[in-house]
Parts: C-alpha cells; structure tokens; sequence
C-alpha cells in the first residue's frame, strides 16, 4: 500500500486526483493484507506516463499504465466511462471522464465500486462498506444493466460469495438468474479463471450452491458436473482439487472437461490423480508412479492422510534413470540386439526394485537378470 499511496501523492502534486480503489480497498476494510492496488485518476494515460520513470503499457487503450516504483507495480487507470456492450464482454468503447463518480458507477458492485485518498479516508457513493458489514454481493445500480455490459460479472458475484463467505443480495441474485444464458458469449479461458478461483476459495460449496440455484451451472461447459453433491469436498489452494471432485463425483473422465481447454499437464494431473484415487489400496508401485501432486489431490479424495513427499523420498528409486542398469548393459550381458525383450527385462528389474524384492546395485540385478532369462556369460 505504501507504494500505491507514493504514486497517489505523485499524480496530485501534478495536479490530478487519485485514489486507491476496487478490492485493494475491500479487502483494507476487511482487515485483510490487499495484495493488488489500484489506483483510479483524473490523469489520461500519457500524462500518467510523463510522471514517472518506469511505466508499461498494459491497457492504455482502456486507460490503465502499470506503474513501476520500488520494485512493485501498480495500476493507474484513468477515471473513465463505457459505452454499449454489444457482446456482453467488452464496452464498444472507453471514454475518458474527469468525475470519480462516473467512474465508481460502472464498476461491478458496491463492495468494488469505493475509493480510498492517500489518508485512508474512504469514499462509498453506493452503499459498499453497508453491505461489508452485512456480507452482502450487490450490483452497482441495475444488475440487469451490470451482467448485460459484462456477463462474466455473474460469474464473480458466485466467486465472491465462497472467497468472502457473503450472501448475493436478492436482486441482484435474481437478475443472475434471468440473465444466466448470458455466460454463453464469454470466452472459456475467462471462465476456466473464475471457475479456478470458485474452485480454490475457502468456501466453495456455497459458491457451487449458487452457481446452480442461479442456472448458471446450466449454461457452463459440462455444467452437470456441478449438480453432484459436494458436501464432502475439503477445498485447497489447488483448484484441481475441484475439478477432480467433480470428475470423481460423477464418475467421469478428463475427457468431460474438454470445453474448458485445460492444459496438457493439468490433464495429465487429473487423469493420474483419478487412477491413484481408483487403487483400493497404495502400495511402492503407487508412491512411485504418481507425483507428489497426483497423491496428494488423490488422497483428498479417497480421506487418507500421509506425508507423500517423504515416502516417495524412501523409495529405492525415483525413476528408471535411477536404476543401476539400463538397456546396454543387458544387451552387452547378452549379445542381443534390442527388441521388445529389453523393455519387458528393464520393466521386471524395476518393479522389484521399487517393491524391495531386488537391491538396485548393477551386480545384483545382472546376477538375477542371467539367472531369470537363463542367460550365459
């Protein structure tokens, strides 16, 4: 906060207003650590620009600079209106305004939508640090008009009611509702991040509860993955967590998420995390062949606790790299070319190293290796 305050005292010994705003300021209020600032001004984008060394242009079409002072960078975004969102995404167009009013009315709802001076004095036009107190999401103005402009804006009233542990106001939850076929139009990447975020918040089974009472889950990707019960899910950081409860509650596979795009390691990670989840029991083999990760997403599912880390660590070996022998050697020991045989010996060597049944030590497994193939030296 520090530095946001110093580039506030900047822009108004230029002459500018400026002010701390959106969820740095909710969250001040909330007696929580902001870890984003914000800060709205009077200034457009190249005066911003002029005043300081170190600037990136990160929207200045819309009117933000991101600042940078001390190693930290903040936000400066210039008070501005939107026109028409004829997508349900984007404004048509931005316009440059000189009121803090006009720009506090566009924003999503009254909890966002105060500003802060350098002295931490707040401002609340809309009743926010009201609904703070009474924990209560409630769009700024018309909700129809507010999801009509950004239909994501739905989607982030049922975040911030698992994030914040509040109630979505009743009109507001209503108009969600009405306009729930809204999320359609909004790119899958911009609702896979709010959905990672539901997923990962302390209270996501209340955000999950609205994200289908409100008919939202309806208009989603796979959106009957969120109609199981979800009672039992322990949410964490990870927001695989999440989506691997949901696979794991219906009994489907990676392939039931595919309209959200997940990334090759993230299906990788769930895909492997079910298969752990599966094994009735967990033996060597399983520390071995799954991550740390996998077991650790897979063990929440299945209500077992272990220090995975270290009982991977114990294993006679971490991967294949690590076994005393490889492939040439045995074709050496042998005096055969490679073929499938190969595969199929260094597999069998192994297994019975990760079990125990043979120590990874190269004249060991070679005295074993021309006893079971009946090899001659």
């Amino acid at each position: 906060m520090k530095t946001a305050i110093e580039i506030i005292g900047t822009l108004k010994r230029a002459g500018f207003e400026a002010y701390l705003v959106g969820g740095a300021v909710r969250d001040f209020l909330l007696g929580k650590n902001p870890k984003d600032f914000d800060v709205a001004t009077s200034a457009e984008p190249l005066q911003v620009k002029g005043l300081f060394k170190r600037t990136v242009d990160t929207g200045i079409q819309h009117g933000t600079v991101l600042v940078l002072v001390n190693g930290t960078g903040v936000e400066v975004t210039t008070f501005r209106t939107e026109s028409d969102y004829s997508d349900n995404r984007r404004p048509d167009s931005v316009n440059f305004v000189k009121s803090l009013d006009e720009d506090l009315k566009r924003r999503d709802f009254t909890i966002n939508a105060m500003a802060m001076t350098e002295t931490l004095e707040v401002i609340d036009l809309y009743g926010g640090r009201k609904d703070l107190e009474h924990k209560i999401i409630r769009a700024v103005g018309d909700p129809d008009s507010r999801f009509r402009e950004d239909a994501l804006r739905m989607l982030r009233a049922v975040r911030f009611s698992g994030q914040l542990d509040f109630s979505i106001d009743d009109d507001t939850l209503a108009s969600i509702c009405s306009n729930a076929g809204l999320i359609e139009k909004i790119a899958v990447e911009r609702l896979k991040l709010e959905l990672d975020k539901i997923m990962s918040n302390p209270n996501a089974v209340r955000s999950i509860d609205y994200l289908v009472a409100s008919g939202l889950a309806d208009h989603l990707p796979a959106g009957d993955i969120f109609k199981s019960d979800w009672k039992g899910f322990i949410p964490t950081e990870d927001p695989l967590s999440g989506w691997l409860y949901a696979l794991w509650q219906n009994q489907r596979d990676v392939s039931a998420l595919a309209g959200y795009r997940f990334s090759n390691e993230e299906k990788s990670l769930l895909k492997n995390a079910l298969a752990a989840a599966s094994n009735e029991s967990w033996d060597a083999g399983t520390f071995y062949r799954h991550t740390v990760r996998q077991l650790e997403l897979a063990a929440r599912l299945k209500r077992i606790h272990g220090d995975w880390a270290q009982i991977k660590s114990e294993l006679p070996v971490q991967s294949k790299s690590d076994l005393a022998v490889n492939g040439r050697d045995l074709m050496r020991w042998t005096d055969r070319k490679s073929g499938p045989w190969l595969k199929d010996a260094i597999a069998a060597a192994e297994q019975l190293v990760v079990y125990g049944r043979l120590a990874n030590d190269k004249e060991k497994i070679k005295e074993w290796f021309l006893h079971e193939y009946n090899c001659n030296e």
